[in-house]
Protein backbone atom coordinates (compact mmCIF):
# COMPACT_ATOMS: atom_id res chain seq x y z
CA UNK A 1 0.00 0.00 0.00
CA UNK A 2 1.06 3.51 -0.80
CA UNK A 3 0.38 6.28 1.39
CA UNK A 4 -0.41 9.54 -0.71
CA UNK A 5 -1.26 13.15 0.21
CA UNK A 6 -4.33 14.59 -2.23
CA UNK A 7 -6.01 18.21 -1.59
CA UNK A 8 -8.32 19.02 -4.16
CA UNK A 9 -8.92 22.54 -3.93
CA UNK A 10 -11.70 24.51 -6.06
CA UNK A 11 -8.43 26.14 -8.09
CA UNK A 12 -5.31 24.17 -7.70
CA UNK A 13 -4.87 20.38 -6.55
CA UNK A 14 -1.97 19.44 -4.74
CA UNK A 15 -0.42 15.77 -4.46
CA UNK A 16 2.37 14.12 -3.02
CA UNK A 17 3.55 10.69 -2.28
CA UNK A 18 6.59 11.24 -0.04
CA UNK A 19 5.09 14.63 2.00
CA UNK A 20 8.31 16.32 0.54
CA UNK A 21 7.64 17.06 -2.87
CA UNK A 22 4.00 18.31 -3.87
CA UNK A 23 2.74 18.30 -7.58
CA UNK A 24 0.75 21.35 -8.43
CA UNK A 25 -1.66 22.17 -10.95
CA UNK A 26 -4.98 23.75 -11.66
CA UNK A 27 -8.27 22.40 -10.78
CA UNK A 28 -9.46 21.82 -14.10
CA UNK A 29 -10.92 19.53 -16.44
CA UNK A 30 -11.84 19.88 -19.88
CA UNK A 31 -13.38 16.98 -21.79
CA UNK A 32 -12.01 16.25 -25.35
CA UNK A 33 -14.12 16.26 -28.63
CA UNK A 34 -13.47 15.65 -32.31
CA UNK A 35 -11.83 18.88 -34.14
CA UNK A 36 -10.65 19.70 -37.87
CA UNK A 37 -7.10 18.24 -37.84
CA UNK A 38 -7.36 17.02 -34.97
CA UNK A 39 -4.70 19.58 -33.87
CA UNK A 40 -2.26 18.30 -36.28
CA UNK A 41 -1.41 15.32 -33.80
CA UNK A 42 -1.63 11.83 -34.60
CA UNK A 43 -3.73 11.39 -31.65
CA UNK A 44 -6.31 12.84 -29.25
CA UNK A 45 -7.28 13.04 -26.12
CA UNK A 46 -10.75 12.34 -24.23
CA UNK A 47 -9.73 14.46 -21.06
CA UNK A 48 -7.57 17.14 -20.50
CA UNK A 49 -6.29 18.44 -17.10
CA UNK A 50 -4.57 21.18 -15.62
CA UNK A 51 -2.51 23.54 -17.61
CA UNK A 52 -3.08 21.47 -20.69
CA UNK A 53 -7.19 21.97 -20.11
CA UNK A 54 -6.21 25.43 -19.36
CA UNK A 55 -4.36 26.16 -22.85
CA UNK A 56 -7.16 23.95 -24.59
CA UNK A 57 -9.64 26.39 -23.00
CA UNK A 58 -7.88 29.97 -24.33
CA UNK A 59 -7.22 28.83 -27.90
CA UNK A 60 -10.03 26.57 -28.84
CA UNK A 61 -13.93 27.63 -28.74
CA UNK A 62 -16.78 25.18 -27.95
CA UNK A 63 -15.08 23.78 -25.16
CA UNK A 64 -16.93 22.77 -22.01
CA UNK A 65 -13.91 24.16 -19.29
CA UNK A 66 -15.00 22.54 -15.36
CA UNK A 67 -13.66 23.16 -12.18
CA UNK A 68 -15.18 20.43 -10.11
CA UNK A 69 -15.37 22.34 -6.68
CA UNK A 70 -17.45 25.43 -6.25
CA UNK A 71 -17.56 27.30 -2.88
CA UNK A 72 -16.42 23.68 -1.29
CA UNK A 73 -18.65 21.94 -2.63
CA UNK A 74 -18.44 18.76 -5.12
CA UNK A 75 -20.41 19.71 -8.26
CA UNK A 76 -19.37 17.61 -10.70
CA UNK A 77 -17.83 14.01 -10.83
CA UNK A 78 -14.94 14.53 -12.67
CA UNK A 79 -12.38 15.45 -9.81
CA UNK A 80 -12.49 12.13 -9.87
CA UNK A 81 -10.58 12.79 -13.46
CA UNK A 82 -8.29 14.96 -11.12
CA UNK A 83 -7.41 12.17 -8.80
CA UNK A 84 -6.80 10.34 -11.28
CA UNK A 85 -4.07 12.24 -12.99
CA UNK A 86 -2.66 13.04 -10.00
CA UNK A 87 -2.37 9.52 -8.88
CA UNK A 88 -1.04 8.62 -12.27
CA UNK A 89 1.75 11.63 -12.18
CA UNK A 90 2.85 9.79 -8.81
CA UNK A 91 3.29 6.27 -10.58
CA UNK A 92 0.88 5.19 -7.92
CA UNK A 93 -2.20 4.38 -9.52
CA UNK A 94 -1.63 0.66 -9.59
CA UNK A 95 -0.46 0.44 -6.09
CA UNK A 96 -3.75 0.05 -3.90
CA UNK A 97 -2.73 3.87 -2.70
CA UNK A 98 -4.19 4.73 0.43
CA UNK A 99 -5.47 8.52 -0.03
CA UNK A 100 -5.64 11.15 2.59
CA UNK A 101 -7.62 14.30 1.22
CA UNK A 102 -10.08 16.16 2.99
CA UNK A 103 -13.30 18.22 2.74
CA UNK A 104 -14.68 21.53 4.25
CA UNK A 105 -15.52 21.24 8.10
CA UNK A 106 -19.48 21.54 7.37
CA UNK A 107 -19.55 18.95 4.54
CA UNK A 108 -22.37 17.68 4.86
CA UNK A 109 -22.15 13.22 5.24
CA UNK A 110 -23.49 12.44 2.48
CA UNK A 111 -20.54 14.06 0.61
CA UNK A 112 -17.95 12.89 2.73
CA UNK A 113 -19.74 9.15 1.81
CA UNK A 114 -19.64 10.02 -2.42
CA UNK A 115 -16.62 11.23 -2.08
CA UNK A 116 -14.90 8.37 0.12
CA UNK A 117 -16.86 5.91 -1.98
CA UNK A 118 -16.22 7.33 -5.61
CA UNK A 119 -12.58 7.45 -4.96
CA UNK A 120 -12.34 3.75 -3.52
CA UNK A 121 -14.30 2.39 -6.32
CA UNK A 122 -12.91 4.10 -8.56
CA UNK A 123 -9.26 4.18 -7.99
CA UNK A 124 -8.94 0.65 -6.44
CA UNK A 125 -7.91 2.70 -2.55
CA UNK A 126 -8.77 3.25 0.48
CA UNK A 127 -9.63 6.43 1.70
CA UNK A 128 -8.74 8.63 5.31
CA UNK A 129 -11.23 11.46 4.96
CA UNK A 130 -10.82 14.49 6.93
CA UNK A 131 -11.44 18.56 8.00
CA UNK A 132 -9.49 20.56 5.11
CA UNK A 133 -7.47 22.13 7.98
CA UNK A 134 -5.91 19.22 9.79
CA UNK A 135 -3.70 18.40 6.70
CA UNK A 136 -1.66 21.51 8.01
CA UNK A 137 -1.69 20.89 11.82
CA UNK A 138 -0.56 17.24 11.47
CA UNK A 139 2.21 18.67 8.79
CA UNK A 140 3.26 20.87 11.72
CA UNK A 141 2.83 17.95 14.14
CA UNK A 142 0.21 20.60 15.90
CA UNK A 143 -1.95 17.88 17.91
CA UNK A 144 -3.81 20.73 20.33
CA UNK A 145 -4.67 24.30 18.60
CA UNK A 146 -7.10 26.68 15.97
CA UNK A 147 -5.99 26.79 12.04
CA UNK A 148 -7.88 29.28 9.79
CA UNK A 149 -7.50 27.62 6.40
CA UNK A 150 -8.26 29.88 3.77
CA UNK A 151 -9.01 28.65 0.28
CA UNK A 152 -10.13 29.69 -2.98
CA UNK A 153 -14.04 29.35 -2.35
CA UNK A 154 -14.05 28.90 1.41
CA UNK A 155 -12.13 29.71 5.07
CA UNK A 156 -12.64 26.69 7.32
CA UNK A 157 -11.87 26.81 11.03
CA UNK A 158 -11.16 23.72 12.80
CA UNK A 159 -10.47 23.36 16.62
CA UNK A 160 -8.82 20.15 18.17
CA UNK A 161 -7.64 18.72 21.57
CA UNK A 162 -5.15 16.02 21.17
CA UNK A 163 -5.84 15.26 17.45
CA UNK A 164 -9.58 15.29 18.24
CA UNK A 165 -11.97 17.06 16.58
CA UNK A 166 -14.23 19.94 19.05
CA UNK A 167 -15.38 22.42 16.62
CA UNK A 168 -15.60 24.00 13.24
CA UNK A 169 -16.84 26.71 10.78
CA UNK A 170 -16.72 26.36 6.98
CA UNK A 171 -17.27 29.93 5.65
CA UNK A 172 -18.37 30.87 1.79
CA UNK A 173 -15.69 33.91 2.08
CA UNK A 174 -12.39 32.26 -0.01
CA UNK A 175 -10.04 34.40 -1.79
CA UNK A 176 -12.52 33.75 -4.78
CA UNK A 177 -14.63 37.09 -2.70
CA UNK A 178 -11.66 39.31 -2.41
CA UNK A 179 -10.14 38.71 -6.16
CA UNK A 180 -14.62 39.62 -7.49
CA UNK A 181 -14.06 43.00 -5.70
CA UNK A 182 -10.65 43.50 -7.16
CA UNK A 183 -11.00 41.92 -11.07
CA UNK A 184 -13.90 44.94 -10.82
CA UNK A 185 -11.33 47.86 -9.44
CA UNK A 186 -9.46 46.50 -11.97
CA UNK A 187 -11.65 46.97 -14.78
CA UNK A 188 -12.73 50.08 -14.51
CA UNK A 189 -9.61 51.39 -14.06
CA UNK A 190 -7.98 49.80 -16.83
CA UNK A 191 -10.59 48.88 -18.79
CA UNK A 192 -9.50 44.90 -19.06
CA UNK A 193 -10.57 41.88 -16.84
CA UNK A 194 -8.09 39.59 -15.13
CA UNK A 195 -8.02 35.65 -14.15
CA UNK A 196 -7.81 34.51 -10.92
CA UNK A 197 -4.01 32.95 -11.81
CA UNK A 198 -2.94 36.54 -13.36
CA UNK A 199 -4.05 38.63 -10.19
CA UNK A 200 -2.08 36.17 -8.12
CA UNK A 201 0.80 36.61 -10.04
CA UNK A 202 0.34 40.75 -10.16
CA UNK A 203 -0.09 40.57 -6.35
CA UNK A 204 2.95 37.94 -5.33
CA UNK A 205 5.63 39.12 -7.90
CA UNK A 206 6.48 43.11 -8.06
CA UNK A 207 7.78 42.61 -11.42
CA UNK A 208 4.67 41.11 -13.70
CA UNK A 209 3.21 42.71 -15.60
CA UNK A 210 -0.57 41.81 -17.57
CA UNK A 211 -0.93 43.37 -20.90
CA UNK A 212 -3.60 43.38 -23.53
CA UNK A 213 -4.48 45.10 -26.73
CA UNK A 214 -8.15 47.11 -26.79
CA UNK A 215 -8.71 49.94 -29.37
CA UNK A 216 -6.17 49.71 -30.85
CA UNK A 217 -3.42 50.29 -28.15
CA UNK A 218 -1.88 48.57 -25.36
CA UNK A 219 -2.67 48.24 -21.53
CA UNK A 220 -0.84 47.16 -19.29
CA UNK A 221 -1.40 46.52 -15.82
CA UNK A 222 1.55 46.40 -12.39
CA UNK A 223 1.90 45.63 -9.34
CA UNK A 224 2.42 49.24 -8.78
CA UNK A 225 -0.59 50.28 -10.66
CA UNK A 226 -3.01 48.29 -8.02
CA UNK A 227 -0.97 47.02 -4.92
CA UNK A 228 -3.32 50.26 -2.84
CA UNK A 229 -6.86 49.20 -4.19
CA UNK A 230 -5.31 45.70 -3.15
CA UNK A 231 -4.92 46.95 0.04
CA UNK A 232 -8.34 48.65 0.94
CA UNK A 233 -10.41 45.79 -0.15
CA UNK A 234 -7.56 42.85 1.55
CA UNK A 235 -8.32 44.93 5.24
CA UNK A 236 -11.82 44.34 5.06
CA UNK A 237 -12.13 41.29 3.96
CA UNK A 238 -9.42 39.76 6.51
CA UNK A 239 -11.65 41.56 9.08
CA UNK A 240 -14.83 39.87 7.99
CA UNK A 241 -12.89 36.25 8.31
CA UNK A 242 -11.09 37.15 11.78
CA UNK A 243 -14.49 38.21 13.32
CA UNK A 244 -15.71 34.96 12.45
CA UNK A 245 -12.99 32.83 13.62
CA UNK A 246 -13.46 34.96 16.85
CA UNK A 247 -17.06 33.79 17.28
CA UNK A 248 -15.89 29.96 17.27
CA UNK A 249 -13.17 30.67 19.69
CA UNK A 250 -15.21 32.31 21.95
CA UNK A 251 -14.78 30.29 25.48
CA UNK A 252 -11.98 27.89 24.46
CA UNK A 253 -9.06 27.53 27.28
CA UNK A 254 -6.24 29.62 26.91
CA UNK A 255 -4.14 26.35 26.39
CA UNK A 256 -6.28 25.19 23.03
CA UNK A 257 -5.66 28.64 21.72
CA UNK A 258 -1.61 29.12 22.42
CA UNK A 259 -1.06 27.87 18.95
CA UNK A 260 -3.12 29.37 16.01
CA UNK A 261 -2.00 28.46 12.50
CA UNK A 262 -3.11 30.47 9.36
CA UNK A 263 -2.74 28.06 6.16
CA UNK A 264 -4.32 28.05 2.62
CA UNK A 265 -3.55 30.06 -0.41
CA UNK A 266 -5.21 33.36 1.30
CA UNK A 267 -2.69 33.28 3.77
CA UNK A 268 -0.25 33.43 1.25
CA UNK A 269 -1.06 36.92 -0.12
CA UNK A 270 0.57 40.49 0.43
CA UNK A 271 0.09 41.69 3.89
CA UNK A 272 -2.21 39.21 5.18
CA UNK A 273 -0.77 37.49 7.72
CA UNK A 274 0.37 41.05 9.01
CA UNK A 275 -3.39 42.13 9.23
CA UNK A 276 -4.48 38.66 10.93
CA UNK A 277 -1.55 39.53 13.59
CA UNK A 278 -2.58 42.99 14.20
CA UNK A 279 -6.30 41.81 14.64
CA UNK A 280 -5.52 38.63 16.68
CA UNK A 281 -2.35 40.32 19.20
CA UNK A 282 -5.24 39.96 22.25
CA UNK A 283 -5.63 36.18 21.72
CA UNK A 284 -1.91 34.67 20.53
CA UNK A 285 0.73 34.63 17.66
CA UNK A 286 -0.48 33.68 14.45
CA UNK A 287 1.80 30.94 12.84
CA UNK A 288 2.12 30.24 8.59
CA UNK A 289 3.55 27.20 7.72
CA UNK A 290 6.67 27.66 5.33
CA UNK A 291 4.55 26.64 2.26
CA UNK A 292 0.59 27.54 3.39
CA UNK A 293 -0.22 26.05 -0.01
CA UNK A 294 0.80 22.92 -0.01
CA UNK A 295 0.81 22.15 3.89
CA UNK A 296 -2.76 20.31 3.71
CA UNK A 297 -0.95 17.69 1.39
CA UNK A 298 2.00 17.47 3.05
CA UNK A 299 -0.14 16.72 6.14
CA UNK A 300 -2.68 14.41 4.58
CA UNK A 301 0.20 12.03 3.35
CA UNK A 302 1.86 12.25 7.84
CA UNK A 303 -1.72 10.80 8.52
CA UNK A 304 -2.31 8.18 5.55
CA UNK A 305 1.25 7.11 5.89
CA UNK A 306 0.14 5.99 9.62
CA UNK A 307 -2.69 4.61 8.46
CA UNK A 308 -1.54 2.94 5.86
CA UNK A 309 0.44 1.29 8.69
CA UNK A 310 -2.29 0.14 10.58
CA UNK A 311 -4.04 -1.47 7.60
CA UNK A 312 -0.76 -3.42 6.92
CA UNK A 313 -1.55 -7.08 8.11
CA UNK A 314 0.78 -7.89 11.09
CA UNK A 315 3.50 -10.75 11.10
CA UNK A 316 2.89 -12.92 12.52
CA UNK A 317 5.79 -14.27 14.95
CA UNK A 318 8.21 -17.38 14.33
CA UNK A 319 8.22 -20.18 16.94
CA UNK A 320 12.02 -19.73 18.28
CA UNK A 321 13.76 -22.89 16.95
CA UNK A 322 15.88 -24.39 19.52
CA UNK A 323 19.65 -24.77 18.83
CA UNK A 324 21.29 -27.57 17.63
CA UNK A 325 23.45 -30.38 20.08
CA UNK A 326 21.26 -28.64 23.13
CA UNK A 327 18.93 -32.06 23.91
CA UNK A 328 16.01 -31.12 26.20
CA UNK A 329 16.87 -31.84 29.49
CA UNK A 330 14.62 -34.63 31.02
CA UNK A 331 13.52 -34.48 34.39
CA UNK A 332 15.80 -37.22 36.18
CA UNK A 333 13.17 -39.91 38.12
CA UNK A 334 13.08 -40.34 41.75
CA UNK A 335 14.53 -44.18 43.18
CA UNK A 336 11.46 -45.64 44.29
CA UNK A 337 12.06 -46.92 47.79
CA UNK A 338 12.04 -50.51 48.05
CA UNK A 339 9.33 -52.46 51.02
Amino acid sequence: MKPVGLDIGTNYTKTTADGKDVLLFPSVVVFGEEKDWSLLKKSQKDVYIGEEALDIVQNMENVEMLRPLHEGRLMHKSYLELARYALSSLNVLESQPVIGTGLPVKSSRQEREELTRSLENELNARVLLLPQPVGTLAHLGIETGVCIDIGFGTTDVVVISHMEYLKGDTMLMGVDRLYDNFEVTIRNKAGISLTPEEMTNLLTNEQYEIGRIRGGKRISVTHDNIIDDYNSLMVSWVERISNRAKMLMEGLSTTIVDKIVLTGGGSALPGVYEEFQRRFEDVGKILVPEDPIRANAKGYYVLAKLYADELEPKKESKPVEKSEGKKEEKKEEKPKKKK
